[in-house]
């Protein structure tokens, strides 16, 4: 039996069934997760839900609940969701359930969809990578049971670390794995310390004013922005910066929609060449007065 950990937080969005939602605690305490969230549930944690987490009621006592999912995973520093629905675009992270392990320690969020229809691509737009459950020729597995499938990668590897005596971080990546610096998925840190990735509050904040500006100076426009802001986050999401990263960033982008909105001569950058188009004309008009 694993002993009391910090793990990974669960996130339940729009769960119909409150089966489901007990079955999904049991699976978590298997495996020593306790950090449930339910995101705008269609159920009430009543008697079944009680019934099917058995000897796990502490995780529906302690479950968080909120209607934001960004209420959820503001303080989270890595967030993937899952989902067997595969996406078009090619720069987005997909793992299995081992290779999503070897990246989720107490800063992470996994995410799971409701049961009728899964979480949408807005929600899994938030999320740094797919967790994929590989099926043969069904796929299409409880919402419990893919809780459990993903708890229990988890628990195996808190198990194989201890076993082999490692600190955990770098050693043993999974597939789809990267390496991290410290502070990312991969290595340590806290968010808030230096070299910690940013929460993904900060990261939403900076991909909210990110999109405003680039439809501000015309780089895209509202209908080519959702697919244009899908590259932007995939190439962020893969850096995991820090909040000093995006504090630059911010910084930049603050200067660019102020230099888009002044006249040419009042942006620093536009001065010595505005000067010197302004020298060859005065100097052409000297020599001209010149001539007989």
């Amino acid at each position: 039996m694993l002993a009391r950990v910090n793990g990974p937080r669960i996130v339940l969005v729009r769960t119909k069934e409150s089966a489901n939602v007990g079955s999904a605690a049991r699976a978590m305490l298997n495996f020593g997760l306790r950090d449930l969230w339910l995101v705008a549930p269609r159920c009430r944690l009543d008697h079944r839900a009680y019934a099917l987490a058995s000897h796990a009621a502490e995780v529906l006592d302690g479950a968080t609940v909120v209607e934001r999912l960004e209420d959820a995973i503001a303080d989270r520093t890595l967030v993937l969701g899952t989902s067997a629905r595969p996406r078009a675009a090619d720069n987005y992270r997909v793992l299995d359930p081992r290779g999503a392990a070897a990246l989720l320690d107490e800063r992470a969020a996994v995410l799971f969809g409701p049961e009728d229809h899964g979480l949408s691509n807005e929600e899994l737009t938030r999320c740094q990578g797919q967790v994929v459950v590989p099926t043969l020729e069904f796929a299409s597995l409880n919402l419990a049971q893919a809780v459990l499938v993903v708890a229990y990668e988890w628990g195996a590897r808190q198990r194989a670390v201890g076993a082999e005596g490692e600190p955990g971080g770098e050693a043993g990546h999974g597939p789809g794995e990267a390496p991290g610096r410290a502070g990312t998925p991969g290595g340590a840190g806290t968010p808030g310390r230096a070299g910690a990735p940013a929460a993904r509050e900060q990261l939403e904040g900076f991909y909210a004013q990110l999109a405003e500006t680039l439809l501000h100076i015309g780089y895209t426009d509202a209908p080519r922005l959702p697919g244009v802001m899908r590259l932007f986050r995939g190439l962020l999401d893969r850096a995991h910066p820090t909040a000093h990263d995006l504090a630059a960033l911010r910084g930049l982008m603050r200067q660019t929609r102020w230099a888009a909105d002044q006249p040419p001569e009042r942006v620093p950058g536009n001065r010595p060449a505005l000067d010197g188009r302004a020298g060859v004309g005065r100097e052409g008009e000297a020599g001209a007065s010149e001539e007989p």
